[in-house]
């Protein structure tokens, strides 16, 4: 069975979810929330479940989630906090009983012909949906999440053809 709705998700303080129709329109895309008490940061997980629930609206959906990793060098707790807000994304999607794929940033880049150049993230995605508010260079997140999403959305539309 095919899911209803396709969400792509960016993980992290500064990511993005998109949520397109099988027609491939948005029909969400946001900001993480996230809550901050002075130097400490989380995803908010009640309202990324809410944000979800109303965008749902119990429809079926399979979410597309950019697998990551610590990187080279980055400091113990920044690794931490970031590992922290990924797993905050797939627990919340988990409660919500949506599929979840991992696909790193190479394999989905590769196959829309993007770097690893967020700034061309952005133009691509500004190019492909010119009605979502991506009008910030702060905007990557959603860019990312909604470029995901088209990249899943298309590639089930080539396995069924």
């Amino acid at each position: 069975m095919t899911a209803a709705l396709t969400i792509g998700v960016d993980p992290g303080l500064s990511g993005a979810l998109a949520v397109l129709t099988a027609a491939g329109e948005i029909e969400r895309l946001a900001d993480l929330p996230v809550i901050r008490d002075g130097r400490l940061a989380w995803i908010d997980g009640g309202e990324l479940q809410s944000l979800l629930i109303d965008a749902l609206h119990g429809r079926s959906a399979r979410a597309v989630v950019e697998r990551v990793s610590a990187m080279p060098r980055q400091g113990v707790a920044s690794a931490f906090t970031f590992g922290a807000g990924f797993g905050a994304v797939l627990a919340v999607l988990q409660t919500l009983h949506v599929g979840i794929e991992l696909v790193t940033a190479t394999v989905w880049k590769r196959a829309l012909g993007l770097s690893s150049d967020k700034r061309a993230s952005l133009d691509k995605a500004r190019l492909l949906y010119p009605a979502a508010d991506l009008g910030l260079a702060k905007h990557e997140g959603r860019s990312e999440a909604l470029l995901l999403a088209h990249w899943a959305l298309t590639r089930q539309r080539s396995a069924a053809a």
